[in-house]
């Protein structure tokens, strides 16, 4: 099933054929002329923002993938101190509150416990390594941390490019549905004497209904954010 997007891009595409078609009908001079050139005009940077969104899209949903994996990177990370904390804690009981995960689940929360996790270890590094964690394992929690700060950043900067795709699209689109609206009571007019004509404006400038069950022919173009009375 089509977004409404689609379904009015591709009213535009056929509305600018209809006005190509008989362009002899509506001359540019006309009012009808005019709101036919602001929806050819209209068309490429439409077309040109559709590319910019899936593109924004594709690298948001790239980006997602990159957070969730460093940020089970990070979690690794505090899970095998803790384990290996509460090891310690048979001897030495006080180690034990300063090594325990996160008990709430936003990104904040989980860098916050690292950053602790960090200062709390490296006072006593010897006593993890005496319990076989590596050597360099305070330095590979920092690089996590890093890690997982970059991708939020990235996965933010991404998820940014689609919104601004995405409302660029409504600010070209919505001018260009609205010359629609304006033509569907100014065409009906010059074309009561040519009903094939007729017929085939009224099928350029429906969009179809997002539910299978109605047809091109049954429903009005919904505008950009809200849906204005049949004509």
């Amino acid at each position: 099933m089509k977004t409404l997007f689609n379904r009015q891009y591709d009213a535009l595409l056929r509305v600018r054929a209809f006005a190509e078609k008989h362009s002899d009908l509506f001359p540019p001079a006309t009012l009808a002329g005019k709101m036919f050139a602001v929806i050819a005009a209209a068309i490429p940077d439409v077309t040109k923002y559709a590319g910019s969104q899936e593109a924004g899209f594709a690298l948001a949903r790239e980006g997602l993938s990159s957070k969730a994996e460093a940020r089970q990177n990070l979690r690794d990370c505090l899970e095998a101190i803790v384990k290996t904390a509460r090891s310690i804690g048979r001897d030495q009981p006080a180690v034990l509150g300063k090594f325990l995960m996160p008990r709430g689940g936003g990104d904040r929360s989980l860098i916050n416990a690292a950053i602790g996790f960090v200062e709390n270890a490296g006072a006593m590094k010897d006593v993890f390594v005496a319990h076989e964690m590596y050597p360099d394992f305070v330095q590979e929690l920092q690089e996590a941390i890093y890690r997982f700060e970059t991708a939020i950043r990235e996965h933010q900067d991404r998820k940014g490019l689609h919104i601004s795709a995405t409302g660029f699209i409504e600010d070209t689109m919505e001018p260009a549905m609205d010359a629609v609206y304006r033509l569907a009571g100014i065409v009906p007019n010059k074309l009561k004497k040519n009903a094939a004509i007729l017929r085939e404006w009224e099928h350029a400038r429906r969009v179809a209904s997002g539910r299978v069950s109605k047809s091109p022919e049954t429903e009005d173009p919904p505008s950009v954010g809200a849906a204005p009375p049949k004509p």
